[in-house]
């Protein structure tokens, strides 16, 4: 038994590495595109380096400050301090991180041998807002903490997890997602929703965003019930046994199905709550249909008129802006653009729109990397194009009430301020210049005030007055902006703790607005002359954009069902009704905590005022050192210099321009629908923060060191041990590895393979060099072959040193052209007499040289789904040509086309389809040799037979013969042995229908890797080879078998049917870490069915 758990081990191995030329194993992959050059510099700090460009070197101070000050929140609460410093590479938008090579040749399942490497980079795209920024920055390292806890930030980690570690979708990404952002109203929705209409009991049939959403509310749920400690018992445990169910049960005390009962109870009666007071709008309402479930609405707007309604739809990165007539029910497309992108973050507000006038359109899009403004005529359907190059990020716009002025929220050198744009000229004037979000902006008809949303606490407008992320709050409310003021006043419209946001002025006091003031986003209305807000809408599921027309009494909203986006269109809607819903618990629980952080605030300040600064600091430096609640994990190794340290009477000196404000007085009663914030900015000799806070962020920015410039440092990305079945060379083994800088613009890739008896071997190595649009590479490879031909008795030994230089340029994100030119050298010895213990050259070696060009067109929009389960569509044309140099008779091409197709059935079921064709062609034409499988363990070869010209098979010449070295495996063709039919031509497909058990039958979570992934197929292989004229008419043979006998030679002509077919069942499933593969053929040669075939392959796809 042991023997033959070491032998299955060792042969199983091949699963990660490519045999000789074998086409089932074609590489194709995807690109990006880079529209600009990124001169990065990073600041450093104690736990994280943040890097940034454009001088945007501010708000990188602010993101790294940010960092640290929740740094031990987020290791407080998963009971993990992280082994490595982190790296975060700030981008000024999504469209810049779009460019970025990081993540690009991203495996997503582990093979036998292959231990990927958790490095401790992210990468964080600053959308615009300072809340989305921290957001984002949170959600992306603590989901790189989690994923290094779980799967290693040590070598051994990395080792024991690649084999070991297989957590369901659900566990980590909710955990991130509860860690960075808590109890969110996007999870609540979602969690309403499928608990009505799904059930959701069956989690681990969501994967993606609704597993990640539904993780989080999992988790959330554990802190509701058994406290925040949990978490990081759950996650530590999960850590050393590896198993998410044995975790739960051994910390929570409860089983893990008990757990999900709860939990399904727990937003049940919640669900059951919302649904007394609130509704969806009707089916019958419902605007837009047939579009796809990743499609979102990005924005909606009615016409001035109320006649046509114009929309945005994006499709992960693929927009169109539509108009539609409601009178005549005709619909135009008013722009496209864009590209679908796969596996990377889409800016999901883009495009936005706004109408001019009734009959003209503002469009703001990206295209090629810049922000453009588009003007579009509806009557001339012509279209007026300008570049908005001064922003990074631009949020929305509106336009005056004769359409010659344009405000406009957008991003500059990381502030989101307010802009006044000119649509006859190319003029900009700046309104706002503070830290403070400014959102939404939209004029007051007749008048040239603009009212907007805002996170800021004062009514004055501070040029260049900078707050820290940390003081930002996430309550936004309405302010009012006057064009003709000079003064730097704004006037707030609302005062709440809630979100206030997207206002429509009817007048000067009546505005519509979206609020999440009772936990779900429903539109809202204030009168400015009563003081009054009154609630319009009361739909169960948040709104995400919205438009009215209050003359017409049409309401257009967007609305999410699970994660599907819909339009629904109201005629005939009553803007003046008014309706009343309790607050969700979700919304309770946040107001409760907001009321009573400020009060402790007040309290802290109350208690300052009374003492003297040296006790001040004692106090609260002996309050952090005797913290017990938190999990010390490692001491602080922040060391202040002799020569910095601060004393009280120091501290006193350089800050004498501090003083404590007087507190408030306190409010027994909160209103919290109308809650008065304190006047921060009203006296400027006030300031905002304490004493000990700014005597904290004084010494948080001591420790900021920097800038620097970037350096391309390499760091190995993977490392693959593992052996290989070679058709020619039979087992060897495997060593390769990737190593690239950390935004992966520079890689290389290299690796060996030797033979078991060191007689064969593969040298290969490859730069790529991919900052730039164009991408290029240099790789040199050398295959050196010892062979003995079938009944020759000689041993002959081959060699090809091959180097290659050349570029390719990514058409889209999906689709690239390349093209390569080369030299090659090859070289043969006759080693002489095979049974001589010592084999010396009996003859002069022979060499030839080459030179040429391979071209290649790939094409990928493939997603992986799964182990082994994709679905989407790849393809890949391929011409090469040799070019003789010491002999030009040696001269041959090659043309390849291999497609690929993988269509999802029902859940997990996918149907796979290949096509593969193939020519050589010139005056030295090589063979492909078809049937059998990758990677295929006790394989079997055929060496006899001619093709239809005479030509004999190349695995059976008795002479010396350099062809070996570029002979080409045409697989998969199961149930027949390598080298049935070959020829100059080859034509192949395979068809599988592959059904995840699990996933298709299961509902409960499996602990077994083995059942977990374990698939059931159904396939059928056709194909054929020949050369000369195609074999497909009566008068074509397809193969001659020769018969020698003494001095007599007879060539016997077969005319059989040219296709070899055959068809089965099979098994997949992970075996010791390895992915294996067992097959059941029924091979059919003309005609006849023959004996069934067993094979057993390693590795995955076909």
């Amino acid at each position: 038994m042991r023997r033959f758990t070491f032998l299955l081990l060792f042969i199983s191995g091949a699963s990660a590495t490519t045999g000789v030329a074998q086409q089932a194993r074609e590489v194709f992959g995807k690109n990006r595109q880079q529209f600009r050059s990124f001169d990065w510099q990073y600041l450093s700090g104690e736990n994280f380096d943040v890097y940034y460009y454009d001088g945007r070197r501010s708000i990188a101070t602010e993101a790294l400050q940010y960092l640290e000050l929740e740094f031990d929140r987020i290791t407080d609460l998963i009971g993990y301090p992280p082994y490595f410093k982190t790296k975060v590479f700030l981008y000024n938008s999504l469209t810049d991180l779009r460019q970025s090579n990081v993540g690009l040749n991203k495996t997503y399942y582990n093979i036998g041998g292959e231990t990927d490497f958790v490095k401790p980079y992210v990468e964080v795209a600053h959308t615009g807002t300072a809340q989305e920024l921290k957001d984002e920055l949170l959600f992306r390292i603590t989901d790189l903490m989690l994923k290094e806890m779980m799967y290693g930030g040590n070598l051994k980690d990395m080792f024991q997890s690649a084999l070991l570690m297989n957590l369901p979708e659900w566990f980590v990404s909710g955990a991130s997602r509860y860690v960075a952002h808590g109890w969110t109203a996007d999870m609540d929705d979602y969690i309403r929703y499928i608990i009505k209409t799904r059930g959701a009991k069956k989690i681990n049939r969501y994967n993606d965003e609704e597993a990640a959403l539904i993780g989080q509310s999992i988790w959330n749920f554990i802190v509701e019930r058994y406290g925040k400690s949990s978490v990081s018992n759950i996650l530590n445990y999960t850590r050393v046994t590896r198993n998410e169910e044995r975790s739960i049960l051994i910390t929570l005390g409860v089983s893990y199905n008990q757990l999900l009962n709860e939990w399904h109870k727990f937003y049940t009666q919640m669900s059951e709550t919302v649904g007394q007071s609130y509704i969806r709008p009707a089916d019958s309402l419902k605007f837009s249909t047939g579009h796809n479930l990743t499609t979102e609405f990005t924005t909606i707007k009615l016409s001035p008129d109320g006649r046509y309604l114009a929309y945005a739809e994006n499709d992960r990165g693929r927009y169109v802006v539509k108009v539609r007539d409601l009178v005549t029910k005709r619909e135009t497309v008013v722009l496209a653009g864009g590209t679908r992108v796969i596996e990377q973050r889409v800016d999901y507000r883009l495009p936005i729109i706004s109408w001019s006038d009734a009959n003209t359109l503002g469009v703001v899009g990206v295209k090629q990397g810049q922000y453009t403004f588009w003007l579009y005529d509806l009557n001339t359907r012509t279209k007026l194009p300008r570049e908005l190059d001064r922003f990074s990020n631009v949020r929305s716009f509106t336009f005056s009430g004769n359409g010659r002025l344009v405000v406009l929220s957008g991003d500059f050198e990381g502030q989101s301020d307010l802009f006044l744009l000119s649509t006859r000229r190319d003029r900009v004037r700046r309104l706002t210049n503070d830290s403070f979000d400014d959102l939404d902006p939209s004029f007051i008809p007749g008048t040239n005030r603009i009212v907007f949303s805002s996170n800021r606490v004062t009514d004055s407008l501070t040029t260049g007055e900078r707050k820290s992320l940390g003081d930002l709050t996430n309550n936004y409310n309405l302010f009012v902006y006057d064009l003709d003021t000079t003064t730097n006043v704004v006037s707030r419209v609302t005062n709440t703790l809630s979100n206030d946001f997207a206002p429509r002025a009817v007048n000067d006091n009546v505005f519509y607005y979206l609020s999440d003031q009772r936990g779900i986003i429903n539109l809202f209305k204030y009168d400015r002359s009563t003081g009054i807000y009154t609630q319009i809408s009361n739909y169960a599921s948040s709104i995400r954009e919205y438009d009215f027309s209050h003359d017409q009494s049409l309401l257009a909203i967007t609305m999410r069902s699970g994660m599907r986006d819909d339009i629904y269109l109201s005629h005939d809607y009553n803007l003046n009704r008014s309706v009343f819903t309790p607050a969700t618990r979700r919304r309770e629980m946040q107001q409760v905590k907001v009321l009573q952080e400020r009060r402790k605030q007040e309290d802290e300040k109350e208690k300052e005022k009374k003492m003297s600064v040296k006790d001040l600091i004692n106090a609260r430096l002996k309050e952090a050192q005797g913290n017990t609640d938190t999990i010390k994990v490692e001491q602080d190794t922040t060391q202040m210099l002799a020569d910095t340290i601060i004393t009280a009477d120091s501290l006193k000196q350089k800050l004498k321009s501090d003083s404590i404000p007087p507190t408030p007085a306190k409010q027994t009663i909160v209103n919290t629908d109308n809650y008065v914030f304190e006047d921060e900015a009203v006296k400027q000799n006030q300031p905002s923060e304490t004493f000990l806070n700014r005597y904290m962020r004084a010494r948080e920015k001591s420790r900021i060191l920097g800038p620097f410039p970037y350096e391309s440092k390499f760091g190995s990305d993977n490392i693959v041990t593992s052996f290989v079945i070679d058709p020619l060379r039979g087992l060897g083994i495997q060593l390769e590895t990737q190593m690239n800088d950390m935004l992966e613009n520079y890689r290389f890739y290299g690796g060996i393979m030797s033979s078991i008896d060191l007689r064969n071997a593969d040298v290969y190595a490859e730069f790529q060099y991919l900052p730039k649009l164009i991408d290029f590479s240099t790789r040199f490879d050398r295959k050196a072959i010892r062979w003995e031909p079938y009944r020759d008795g000689n041993i002959y030994h081959y060699s090809l040193n091959k180097l290659e230089v050349g570029g390719a340029i990514p058409i889209t994100d999906r689709l690239r052209f390349s093209a390569n030119v080369f030299g090659a050298l090859t070289r043969s010895v006759d080693l002489g007499v095979a049974s001589f213990p010592i084999n010396p050259p009996s003859a002069e070696p022979n060499v030839n040289y080459y030179s040429g060009i391979r071209s290649e067109l790939v094409y990928d929009n493939s997603i992986t789904t799964g182990l082994n389960m994709m679905e989407g569509t790849r393809g890949k044309l391929r011409i090469n040509h040799y070019q003789g140099i010491n002999n030009a008779d040696n001269s041959f091409s090659q043309v390849t086309l291999d497609i690929r197709h993988y269509q999802k059935i029902y859940r997990g079921m996918v149907l796979a389809v290949r096509g593969f064709g193939g020519s050589f062609f010139g005056r030295s034409p090589k063979q492909y040799l078809l049937g059998g499988m990758d990677n295929w363990a006790f394989n079997k070869t055929s060496y006899r037979g001619r093709d239809s010209e005479g030509n004999e098979n190349i695995l059976g010449t008795r002479a010396q013969n350099q062809d070996i070295l570029f002979v080409e495996f045409a697989t998969n063709l199961r149930g027949f042995q390598y080298a049935t039919l070959f020829g100059q031509n080859v034509l192949l497909m395979n068809a599988e229908f592959r059904v995840p058990v699990a996933k298709t039958l299961s509902s409960s979570p499996i602990s077994s890797n083995f059942f977990r992934n374990m698939q059931l197929i159904a396939f059928y292989d056709i194909g054929t080879s020949w050369s000369g004229p195609p074999p497909f008419n009566s008068g074509t043979s397809v193969r001659i078998d020769r018969i020698t006998n003494g001095p007599f030679e007879i060539d016997i002509k077969n005319f059989l049917n040219p296709w070899l077919y055959s068809y089965g069942a099979g098994m997949r499933t992970v075996i010791f870490g390895y992915y294996m593969k067992f097959d059941l053929a029924w091979p059919v040669q003309n005609f006849e069915v023959g004996k069934p075939q067993f094979l057993f392959t390693l590795g995955f796809d076909f």
